[in-house]
């Protein structure tokens, strides 16, 4: 993930994705510039549900396909 500021440092988003068709659609907009929807759940990361505690629920291209 890179900011949009020139000159500040990219920051590394980690995030779980609980399907293969969104983790497919996740790799289809890879390199382009994305919204990223997502739900918090503090305390839920463990090897039952996620990674993370951030859980991805949609994403989308906002930037044209070059």
């Amino acid at each position: 993930m890179t900011t949009v500021c020139p000159g500040s440092a990219p920051t590394i988003f980690f995030f779980t994705v609980r399907g293969d068709s969104l983790a497919e659609e996740i790799r289809r907009v890879e390199g382009r510039q994305v919204s990223i929807h997502y739900s918090q759940h503090l305390g839920v990361p463990s090897q039952c549900f996620g990674d993370t505690e951030y859980f991805i629920v949609g994403v989308r291209a906002i930037q044209p396909v070059p």
